[in-house]
């Protein structure tokens, strides 16, 4: 769990931030929607069909290269009500960020616990914590796979 894009998100979303300052046992869940909001994982590992399958109107022939995006189907409308904002509150959390069955990360436990207590300890700690930086300048690390900040300037103080 990205604590740093979490951080952002908080940052963008002031109510959501006043929300988890004033509901911090609800961080554990709270990730849960961080992780689906900005899912640090934006590709699944590459996949093949092996029988044709239906997509809306298209069909995909068996034995095509498939990539499918996480982070698009952490933001589906049809999934997730109001899908494109950060509801910590929210409880539908069948997100996608660790994968899903047989290919769900065997870290996704570790990953959600440290981006917890990291997050959790940022807020105990400064709590008026804000963004240094106009948003457009920010800049991400982007591969085809992973997705975060290369930094994030806060100030400490609001």
């Amino acid at each position: 769990m990205p604590a740093p894009t979490a951080t952002l998100a908080l940052m963008r979303n002031p109510d959501q931030h006043r929300w988890l300052l004033a509901n911090q046992h609800a961080l554990p869940e709270a990730i849960d929607e961080f992780l689906r909001y900005e899912s640090p994982v934006a590709m699944a590992t590459l996949r093949f069909t092996t029988t044709p399958v239906a997509v809306d109107d298209v069909v995909i022939p068996a034995g095509e290269l498939v990539l499918v995006s996480l982070g698009g189907a952490n933001r589906d409308p049809d999934r997730f009500p109001d899908a494109d904002r950060l509801i910590l509150d929210r409880r539908d959390t069948g997100h996608l960020a660790f994968g899903h069955g047989l290919h769900r990360c065997l870290g996704a436990f570790l990953g959600k616990l440290e981006g917890e207590v990291a997050l959790g300890a940022l807020l105990r700690q400064h709590p008026r914590l804000a963004l240094a930086a106009e948003v457009r300048q920010l800049r991400w690390r982007d591969t085809i796979m992973l997705r975060g900040l290369e930094s994030l300037p806060v100030s400490l103080h609001g």
